[in-house]
Protein backbone atom coordinates (compact mmCIF):
# COMPACT_ATOMS: atom_id res chain seq x y z
CA UNK A 1 0.00 0.00 0.00
CA UNK A 2 1.38 3.32 -1.06
CA UNK A 3 -1.90 5.24 -0.94
CA UNK A 4 -3.58 7.03 1.94
CA UNK A 5 -5.56 4.04 3.23
CA UNK A 6 -2.86 1.45 2.62
CA UNK A 7 -0.30 3.48 4.55
CA UNK A 8 -2.80 4.00 7.38
CA UNK A 9 -3.51 0.27 7.65
CA UNK A 10 0.21 -0.48 7.57
CA UNK A 11 0.82 2.00 10.42
CA UNK A 12 -1.93 0.44 12.54
CA UNK A 13 -0.66 -3.10 11.91
CA UNK A 14 2.88 -2.16 12.93
CA UNK A 15 1.58 -0.92 16.31
CA UNK A 16 -0.91 -3.75 16.93
CA UNK A 17 0.46 -6.38 19.32
CA UNK A 18 -2.24 -8.82 18.18
CA UNK A 19 -0.80 -8.69 14.63
CA UNK A 20 2.83 -9.32 15.61
CA UNK A 21 2.66 -13.00 14.59
CA UNK A 22 0.83 -12.29 11.35
CA UNK A 23 2.45 -11.75 7.98
CA UNK A 24 1.12 -8.72 6.14
CA UNK A 25 2.18 -7.84 2.60
CA UNK A 26 1.71 -4.32 1.28
CA UNK A 27 2.07 -3.91 -2.47
CA UNK A 28 2.19 -0.97 -4.84
CA UNK A 29 1.60 -0.51 -8.55
CA UNK A 30 5.27 -1.36 -9.05
CA UNK A 31 4.48 -4.94 -8.02
CA UNK A 32 2.23 -5.59 -11.01
CA UNK A 33 -0.29 -4.18 -13.46
CA UNK A 34 -3.66 -5.07 -11.96
CA UNK A 35 -5.40 -4.60 -15.32
CA UNK A 36 -3.39 -7.55 -16.64
CA UNK A 37 -4.90 -10.89 -15.55
CA UNK A 38 -1.56 -12.73 -15.83
CA UNK A 39 0.12 -10.13 -13.58
CA UNK A 40 -2.66 -10.44 -11.00
CA UNK A 41 -2.46 -14.24 -11.07
CA UNK A 42 1.32 -14.04 -10.64
CA UNK A 43 0.94 -11.81 -7.59
CA UNK A 44 -1.59 -14.16 -6.00
CA UNK A 45 0.57 -17.17 -6.83
CA UNK A 46 3.65 -15.53 -5.34
CA UNK A 47 2.06 -14.44 -2.04
CA UNK A 48 -0.77 -17.00 -1.70
CA UNK A 49 -2.84 -14.73 0.54
CA UNK A 50 -5.51 -16.05 2.85
CA UNK A 51 -7.13 -12.59 2.83
CA UNK A 52 -6.92 -9.58 0.53
CA UNK A 53 -7.71 -5.97 1.37
CA UNK A 54 -8.11 -4.44 -2.07
CA UNK A 55 -7.55 -0.68 -2.11
CA UNK A 56 -5.97 -0.34 -5.54
CA UNK A 57 -7.25 2.32 -7.91
CA UNK A 58 -6.02 4.49 -10.71
CA UNK A 59 -5.95 8.08 -9.52
CA UNK A 60 -4.62 11.19 -11.14
CA UNK A 61 -5.68 14.26 -9.25
CA UNK A 62 -8.92 16.19 -9.51
CA UNK A 63 -8.50 17.82 -12.92
CA UNK A 64 -6.97 14.75 -14.57
CA UNK A 65 -9.82 12.64 -13.18
CA UNK A 66 -12.37 15.12 -14.52
CA UNK A 67 -10.82 15.16 -18.01
CA UNK A 68 -10.49 11.38 -18.27
CA UNK A 69 -13.34 10.15 -16.11
CA UNK A 70 -14.38 7.36 -18.49
CA UNK A 71 -10.78 6.12 -18.75
CA UNK A 72 -10.40 6.11 -14.97
CA UNK A 73 -13.75 4.38 -14.50
CA UNK A 74 -12.88 1.74 -17.10
CA UNK A 75 -9.44 1.00 -15.68
CA UNK A 76 -10.67 0.87 -12.09
CA UNK A 77 -13.48 -1.47 -13.12
CA UNK A 78 -10.96 -3.72 -14.87
CA UNK A 79 -8.75 -3.74 -11.76
CA UNK A 80 -11.71 -4.81 -9.61
CA UNK A 81 -12.70 -7.47 -12.12
CA UNK A 82 -9.20 -9.00 -12.31
CA UNK A 83 -8.75 -9.10 -8.55
CA UNK A 84 -12.13 -10.71 -7.95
Amino acid sequence: GTGLYGKAIEAVIKKDEAAKDEEWVFLSSKDGNLVDRAAVEAIFEKYKPTHCIHLAAKVGGLFHNMRKKVDFYRENTLINHKIM
